[in-house]
């Protein structure tokens, strides 16, 4: 499972006066059948979160894979940092952001296995891309993708939304990641941009599968916030 990153924002562009916010703050726990993850993060935008420019993102996560035989229990925990420079282009209501930088992963595991090369830690290369478009002021469509050379790991989503009583985005949302060891697919539908006070909620659901042939279901909760 790959960490999150922060998710469409419906706030103003505006906070404190005439003071463009530069940093967010974003987080979240991601569960499936077969595994868990929690994730946090720091956005910091020199010219401000709603402008074209420099931006910095900091993400940590920490994901519990399970695999099961007739005989035992397999636990991987998997610890993930990375420190990626970018830049977010803006046009209009479309957006994209361009991120590049180093990637650390740690495998623990359970049984331990010396033999095993993805034993301990490994540095890598991150680079990930997102982007974000409101064709009518009803309608979003955003995606993502990014790829590491730790595993040969790559990721992707892609959510469309529908904007509700003016206060949150509700529609579908397909997903997968590869490396490695396995392959996994993701099909369900996600609520995003509901404010509560300064933090901005995004939740999801759906069907979960993957290349060991383990089906079952998934859920999200994600959250940001401009301190």
């Amino acid at each position: 499972m790959a960490m999150l990153t922060p998710f469409p924002s419906m706030a103003p562009a505006l906070s404190g006066g005439s003071t463009a916010d530069q940093v967010l703050l974003f987080g979240g726990y991601d569960v499936w059948s077969n595994g868990n993850s929690a994730s946090a993060g720091l956005h910091w935008a020199q010219n401000g979160l709603n402008n074209d420019g420099f931006v910095m993102r900091l993400s940590l996560s920490n994901a519990v894979e399970r695999y099961w035989t007739p005989r035992r229990l397999y636990t991987t925990d998997i610890f993930r940092a990375a420190i990626m420079p970018g830049w977010r282009f803006k046009a209009g209501e479309f957006e994209l952001k361009l991120f590049a930088g180093p990637d650390f992963e740690h495998h623990n595991l359970t049984p331990d296995d010396p033999t095993s090369k993805w034993r301990g830690g490994h540095p890598g290369l991150r680079i990930a891309a997102e982007a974000w478009a409101q064709p009518v002021p009803e309608l979003m469509l955003t995606t993502s993708y990014y790829a590491t050379t730790i595993a040969a790991g790559y990721g992707f989503r892609t959510a469309a939304g529908w904007r509700l009583l003016d206060s949150f985005w509700i529609g579908p949302e397909f997903s997968g990641s590869r490396d490695e060891f396995s392959r996994q697919n993701r099909l369900g539908f996600h609520l995003t941009g509901l404010a509560s006070g300064p933090v901005e909620w995004s939740m999801a659901m759906g069907y979960v599968s993957d290349s060991f042939g383990r089906t079952g279901s998934y859920a999200r909760l994600a959250a940001q916030m401009r301190p």
